[in-house]
């Protein structure tokens, strides 16, 4: 295929309607009509010789070839946006610019909320997109920059990952205020160990640094149930006689709408700390380098 003949701008189109999957929100998003939209998706599908895109009653749903082709070119946008703007200050008050996320939940329920309200302040039309930091490919997103960021309970390791603290938090358990143990002041150890516990997914990586802590000093929890995300996980402990480990400042925040006692676990516990991790080729994005400085300012108060 020979460039010149290609509209360039028809990878934009592209990437509006695969990140908005609705032909409407995509045209606002590039700034056209939608008939001029709908007439660059027809010249995409000539040039592609692939439907793209197909009509559902939950919107415009990608095809297999339009899911191989949204990370090159997402990638090659990228690469350009920086490439234009790499001498440049990054203006936040004027960008539209999006970025994309790798955190857990824990992060996205305590931290989340104060990003959002600075953002709105100070970076009106910055735009963020989140994903689970779970996952095989991670790595490889960070490196082809379909994922800015990451933050997480352990920081990425390897030749060209880079990684800071963003804050520390500690490991307590909480429990139903009706739970028999909620009126004790010291739960033991052995109190601990023969509570029935609920277990998050140990995909969270905090979970799965607690987990093989404990097991290293030879104690045994009997898991009543394991789940996959911590807000389901705090209305079970609250509604039953179960009881879960999490993070304090986790803990804390569901006690102030939840009736939950929140205990110190009888161990001699190490800190978790948190992390933010990117791929050192983003190290002289102008935009990547604002936020992550102002993550780390907001971290400091959190």
């Amino acid at each position: 295929m020979n460039l010149r003949s290609v509209d360039l701008n028809l990878l934009t189109i592209f990437d509006a309607i695969m990140v908005e999957r609705h032909m409407t929100r995509a045209a606002a998003r590039v700034g056209m009509t939608q008939p001029a939209m709908s007439n660059a998706l027809a010249r995409l599908r000539d040039l592609t010789g692939d439907t793209l895109f197909v009509r559902t009653g939950r919107g415009m749903m990608p095809t297999p070839r339009a899911t191989a082709l949204a990370v090159p070119i997402r990638r090659a946008l990228d690469l350009v946006q920086v490439g234009l703007t790499e001498k440049a200050v990054f203006d936040p008050e004027s960008s539209d610019r999006s970025f994309t996320l790798a955190i857990g939940d824990y992060c996205e329920v305590l931290f989340l909320p104060q990003v959002l309200a600075a953002l709105q302040e100070e970076a009106p039309g910055v735009s963020l997109s989140l994903q689970s930091p779970a996952g095989a490919t991670l790595q490889k997103e960070l490196k082809d920059n379909s994922v800015d960021l990451v933050w997480d309970a352990a920081p990425l390791d390897g030749p060209g990952f880079r990684s800071e603290t963003l804050f520390d938090d500690r490991i307590v358990w909480i429990m139903s205020a009706s739970h028999p143990l909620a009126v004790k002041k010291r739960p033991t150890l052995d109190d601990y160990a023969a509570a029935s516990h609920v277990r998050l997914d140990p995909g969270h990586t905090y979970v799965h640094n607690y987990d093989r802590f404990v097991r290293n000093l030879g104690i045994r929890r009997r898991f009543a149930v394991e789940l996959t995300r911590i807000i389901p996980m705090a209305f079970t402990v609250a509604e039953t006689h179960h009881v879960a480990t999490v993070p304090n400042r986790m803990a804390e925040r569901f006690a102030r709408f939840l009736p939950l006692a929140i205990k110190k676990v009888p161990l001699d516990l190490p800190s978790s700390p948190f992390y933010q991790s990117w791929h050192s080729s983003r190290d002289d994005d102008p935009g990547l380098s604002w936020l992550r400085g102002r993550l780390v300012d907001l971290a400091k108060d959190f």
